[in-house]
């Protein structure tokens, strides 16, 4: 046997080796009438607002909403790529008013990985820094699914005032 053809059978055997336990999973979840994407967004958007309004009422971060595997995070403030530990203690505010909008939901793998994406506005101060008057971020995070409860385990924030993008406001579309 030709030796390309050897190595063409065997990219073809890793590659449903590979993709094989992937696809399984995603059937198997999607057979699931409770593993939804409809499910997915419905949990995902109420914890977003639920873990807002605790942290606006307490002033402080939510505790326990990271990944058992850690966060890679690129945040608001500029610099350098984050790598958030579920362990790290986070920061606490003199003020927090902040608030999730437009929060839409795309499934990834039902019941087990998604991404949200929302905009984030209102007012904050963390002890002993400046105060934040007009806090506005698009925000898009990872999210997923440990011991039946969602993680985060990717976040972007990046502001919406004082930024620079592309000039590119759409792809295909007429405005």
């Amino acid at each position: 046997m030709p030796v390309l053809r050897i190595v063409q059978i065997t990219v073809v055997l890793l590659s449903l080796a590979l993709i094989g336990p992937a696809l399984s999973v995603v059937a198997s979840t999607t057979a699931d009438p409770q593993l939804t994407g409809e499910t997915d967004a419905a949990d995902i958007t109420a914890m977003i607002l639920k873990n807002q309004a605790d942290s606006n009422r307490d002033n402080r971060q939510v505790q326990g909403i990271i990944s058992k595997d850690g966060s890679v995070e690129f945040w608001s403030s500029g610099g350098l790529r984050q790598h958030v530990k579920n362990s790290m203690s986070l920061p606490d505010y003199t003020s927090l008013n902040i608030m999730a909008k437009d929060i839409e939901i795309t499934t990834v793998v039902p019941g087990q990985a998604a991404v949200a994406t929302f905009y984030a506005e209102g007012s904050m101060q963390a002890k002993g820094a400046t105060a934040v008057s007009n806090y506005l971020t698009r925000v898009t995070v990872v999210f997923v699914k440990e011991n039946g409860e969602w993680k985060r385990r990717a976040a972007h924030w990046s502001p919406i005032i004082g930024g620079a993008g592309t000039n590119q406001t759409a792809i295909g579309q007429k405005n």
